[in-house]
């Protein structure tokens, strides 16, 4: 099974570089087959939103919620079940003065012939997405007009085919309900965990979406037409490669 790990971080966070460096970390995880693929993201200053209810575009910077520990970096982890999940958890640095939020992946309900980018390997076998440059994060908003699902637009199978026309989608998937998360923390040597979501919050990461483009321009226009947009916000946040 596979797990997307969203690495929060307090602002007020002042790790030395030696307890937040994940190099120890990644190469054990690469070792034992649990890491497939993970980035750190650009601050959330950097972050933009988009929505187009009523099929207009509307673009406003920073993320789609604020909140005192912002998603920093995220990893895709390969396990054999959830308690392994949290074992791959607890071992990262920022666990110990922030936190990791475990959502399962799903795979897509449609997709060109049914196809899922992420549970897709390359012809090589490789299961690594490739060079991207920007993270989209699906969120669903109380109160956004849930009629505009019969709005006229893409499909998510239509819209993962447009991005691979484009040679821009690296890869994505819904995830499962944030009400089966599951927040790790480790604070004085134990390691805590928590069913939910790190914080009750009225928006939710529900998918995520991984891009290859030149520019923010062409990224929010790619978020703008994804069907999520209709239906919720999508935040979009530039990769900070270590």
């Amino acid at each position: 099974m596979r797990y997307l790990m969203l690495v929060r971080v307090p602002e007020d966070a002042d790790p030395t570089p030696e307890e937040a460096d994940p190099t120890v970390w990644h190469a054990e995880a690469l070792r034992r087959g649990q890491y497939l693929f993970g980035e750190r993201l650009r601050p959330p200053s950097d972050a933009t939103t988009v929505h187009t209810w009523g099929g207009e575009l509307t673009v406003t910077h920073g993320p789609f919620a604020e909140v005192a520990e912002q998603i920093a970096g995220f990893d895709l982890l390969d396990v054999a079940s959830p308690e392994e999940a949290i074992e791959v958890a607890a071992g990262h640095p920022v666990a110990r003065f922030g936190s990791l939020e475990l959502r399962r992946v799903w795979p897509h309900e449609e997709g060109p012939d049914g196809w899922s980018p992420v549970d897709a390997p390359r012809e090589d076998g490789d299961l690594l997405p490739g060079e991207s440059t920007y993270l989209l994060l699906m969120a669903a908003v109380p109160g956004a007009p849930q009629d505009d699902r019969d709005v006229d637009g893409l499909t998510t199978g239509q819209w993962i085919e447009e991005m691979g026309r484009r040679d821009a989608d690296r890869g994505g998937a819904p995830l499962r309900p944030a009400g089966e998360a599951v927040t790790v923390r480790v604070r004085d040597g134990r390691t805590l965990v928590t069913h939910g979501p790190y914080a009750e919050l009225a928006e939710q990461v529900a998918g995520y979406n991984l891009l290859d483009v030149p520019d923010l321009d062409a990224a929010l226009d790619a978020a703008g037409s994804h069907p999520a947009a209709r239906v919720g916000v999508i935040e979009v946040r530039p990769l900070w490669p270590m």
